[in-house]
């Protein structure tokens, strides 16, 4: 029994190349931390907008300040820093004023500006029942390494709220700045007309919230674009058809009200699309994975697959995905013309918020060589993938006793026939496999005593 196990193991391994490519076992952590009572990048970007804001032990007043920074993000994209309170383009209230008047804003700030750029300081205090009533935008350029004091008029006769922004760039002109620029922001209050003083929220940056979210490694998802959120886009789901874990990709309502897409690849995305990948000069037949997926209404989502050499595409396969309560398996032939250099894969789990896809145990298969000495010219299996009967065509090139076997990916035959001794020419054959689960099979033939294995999918 043990030498046809492992017959049957070197013939599946030497005739059928099977590799597993993703079981989305290895996750890690990620972490970020908000400055409460704060808009900022991280609201709007997620963790790639984190990088544009950070917690800074060097301090004015109490153990933190905020740094701001302009940064290039893995995306290629630039982003600017900012914290904010209120609505700049609705010019709405911000944090309450209890001063009765605001003359000014005063704080403490350092910075480094690139040539070119600047830091932008917004202010805007209203009034109810009469608006907006003092205000200002200030715009600062150059260096300041050490902590200098600020004052900026604000010039309001009467406010119970301000808005307040700091940012890097020219954000209110559409400019997101030169990356390498940061403002350090400390200590920051209001003084009354009567010279009364107000803190403001969080006013020397003590209070941060830590949030901590999983990633599947070596893929980016669009987690990067959020933080804190349940269920955030991919979550690390127990629900395997494989080992522990899969890949769940979800589509949500960000805070705002923003429909974030559940979207996961092995390059990168950003509103253009997907790009980049990973190096791979493999020549697979097909690409294969196992899914799950609830949609939310009318809805559906999709894999896709690209190979591509010197950075264009030269062969590319996709599948819609429509709803599947239980595991079900997606096998998309591949025909690669040349070795490629790098290969784009990427999942998307639909447009609508609720919509669910669940992704497992992503696998290649690859062609099958065949030894010159065969005394078979052609085999055939249609339809592939098929259904209920599975036909086959071959060719003899000589007499020879011929018999067939269909196998299960674990080597367990299903399915024998055997044909006798046939004379040389071409025969027609059918298997009934109706009654087999989805997934991937081989048809072992034996000619004479040569073997030849192919495969085939039931959907």
């Amino acid at each position: 029994m043990k030498k046809t196990l492992l017959s049957l193991s070197i013939l599946l391994t030497g005739y059928c190349g099977f590799a597993q490519y993703e079981g989305f076992e290895n996750w890690t952590q990620s972490s970020a931390l908000t400055l409460d009572e704060y808009q900022s990048p991280s609201d709007e970007l997620g963790a790639l907008g984190n990088l544009a804001i950070q917690q800074s032990t060097d301090a004015v007043d109490g153990t933190y300040s905020v740094k701001l920074e302009t940064v290039t993000i893995p995306t290629g994209d630039t982003v600017f820093g900012y914290i904010l309170s209120g609505d700049p383009d609705a010019m709405s209230p911000g944090q309450p004023v209890t001063v009765g008047s605001v003359d000014s804003v005063i704080g403490y700030w350092k910075y480094d500006i690139m040539a070119g750029d600047s830091c932008a300081l917004l202010l805007a205090a209203t009034q109810t029942g009469f608006g907006l009533t003092g205000g200002g935008t200030y715009y600062v350029t150059g260096t300041q390494s050490t902590w200098k004091r600020f004052a900026y008029s604000v010039n309001a006769f009467a406010a119970d709220s301000i808005l307040l922004a700091f940012a890097t760039g020219d954000p209110l002109n559409d400019f997101n700045g030169i990356p390498g620029t940061w403002m350090m922001i400390d200590k920051v209050q209001l003084k009354s007309n009567a010279g009364q003083l107000q803190n403001v929220a969080n006013y020397s940056f003590e209070n941060w919230t830590p949030i901590t979210w999983d990633n599947p490694d070596g893929w980016f998802t669009s987690n990067e674009y959020t933080v804190g959120l349940t269920p955030m886009p991919a979550e690390k789901s127990t629900d395997a058809y494989s080992g522990t874990y899969a890949l769940e990709l979800n589509t949500i309502n960000n805070q705002y009200g923003d429909t974030i897409e559940g979207i996961a690849t092995n390059g990168m995305f950003d509103q253009n699309g997907m790009f980049g990948g990973i190096p791979y000069t493999g020549k697979p037949d097909a690409a294969n994975f196992y899914y799950k997926y609830i949609p939310s209404g009318i809805d559906t989502a999709w894999a896709s697959i690209q190979f591509k050499s010197g950075g264009t595409i030269i062969a590319q396969g996709g599948v819609q995905l429509s709803a599947a309560g239980v595991y079900t398996m997606s096998s998309n032939l591949l025909s690669i013309p040349s070795t490629p250099d790098t290969m784009l894969i990427a999942f998307f789990a639909g447009e609508n918020p609720g919509s669910q896809l669940i992704v497992d145990h992503l696998d290649f298969t690859f062609p099958v060589g065949v030894n010159e000495n065969i005394k078979i010219d052609r085999i055939e299996s249609y339809p592939n993938p098929t259904t209920d009967v599975l036909n086959i065509r071959f060719e003899l090139k000589n007499n020879n006793v011929v018999s067939a076997n269909l196998i299960d990916v674990t080597g367990k035959v299903l399915t024998s026939k055997s044909f006798g001794n046939l004379a040389s020419g071409t025969y027609n054959e059918s298997f009934n496999t109706s009654s087999f689960a989805p997934g991937i099979y081989f048809i072992e033939f034996t000619i004479g005593e040569d073997k030849i294995v192919n495969r085939f999918i039931v959907k």
